[in-house]
């Protein structure tokens, strides 16, 4: 099982469609709730198909439960306003990283089968993010070379279908975002938003090591966390070798977007302990010893 591999576990776009199905006409039973998003009457001979394997992928990912014969929502699905898509977005992304649904990262593997559930997705993440944003390729030419040269083993991306799911699942996600001119830009900072609450539990200011310690516990692709280190370890020959003391190029993009958009404030104290941001190219940016929560938007 890959969800980055469209064609066969499903799209996105049809797996809102089964949401917004099931908002509306509530419980349905499972060849019910396939002729609604993909009536036979509308859809071309055996594209009706796409509907069933995301139906399928979502099951298993947790997104949907099937109880009494018939298909709903599970309860993290359902309290979600149908018009809050923030808020959809948060949840898919807390299901794509939840330790159940990586079994292959949990285990230090990056092989992709049936068996490896969202593995696929938050492997390419890692990866990605762990990457020079500012250079990164337009195309999956550039991409395939970048991950030769850098020795990722297993390939992160078999193919351009996989670098194209990747593309639209980060963005979906909130770790990058698109254009025509820069392609996928890698900046996290709504997948970084999305964990604030557990980041800074009841306080509202944190040492930086606290910070992006709870920050990788939450965050498993970002600098410190599980899947990235995982990643790092598959990677024989990193761009940029990055020390402790620092922070990725795209962890900052993210930090001082959130900084831009009233949500944090980046803060350099006298006497403290510091960490380095990074820039274009890894050149050091500037230091941070203490980040503050201003807003919980």
């Amino acid at each position: 099982m890959s969800i980055l591999n469209r064609p066969s576990d499903g799209l996105l776009s049809v797996l809102i469609a089964l949401r917004s199905g099931l908002l509306a006409y509530g419980p349905q039973p499972e060849t019910e709730l396939l002729e609604l998003v993909a009536p036979a009457s509308v859809v071309a001979d055996g594209k009706s198909d796409m509907a069933k394997k995301t139906l399928t992928r979502w099951k298993q990912l947790g997104f949907f439960l099937e109880t009494r014969g018939s298909v709903d929502l599970s309860p993290s699905i359902t309290s979600i306003a149908a018009d809050d898509t923030d808020g959809l977005r948060a949840a898919i992304l807390r299901l794509v990283l939840a330790p159940e649904n990586n079994p292959r990262l949990q285990a230090g593997d990056g092989e992709d089968d049936e068996k490896s559930m969202a593995s696929d997705c938050s492997r390419a993440l890692a990866w990605v993010l762990a990457q020079e944003p500012y250079s990164f390729p337009l195309v999956y030419a550039g991409v395939e070379l970048l991950q030769s040269r850098q020795e990722v083993s297993p390939r992160v991306f078999a193919n351009d279908t996989r670098w194209q799911g990747l593309v639209e699942w980060a963005v979906f996600l909130g770790a990058g975002f698109t254009s025509t001119r820069s392609g996928l830009t890698l900046c996290p900072a709504f997948a970084v938003r999305t964990f604030l609450d557990e980041v800074f539990q009841k306080a509202t200011e944190l040492p930086q090591a606290e910070f992006f310690l709870r920050l990788a516990e939450a965050l498993p692709i970002v600098d410190g966390g599980q899947y990235r280190m995982i990643m790092e370890a598959q990677t024989g020959r990193p761009w940029r070798s990055q020390r402790p003391s620092e922070v990725s190029p795209s962890l900052s993009a993210a930090l001082q977007a959130l900084e831009a958009a009233g949500t944090l404030r980046l803060e350099m104290r006298s006497d403290a302990p510091t960490r380095t941001m990074l820039g274009r190219g890894g050149a050091e940016a500037h230091g941070i010893t203490h980040i503050v929560r201003t807003g919980t938007a």
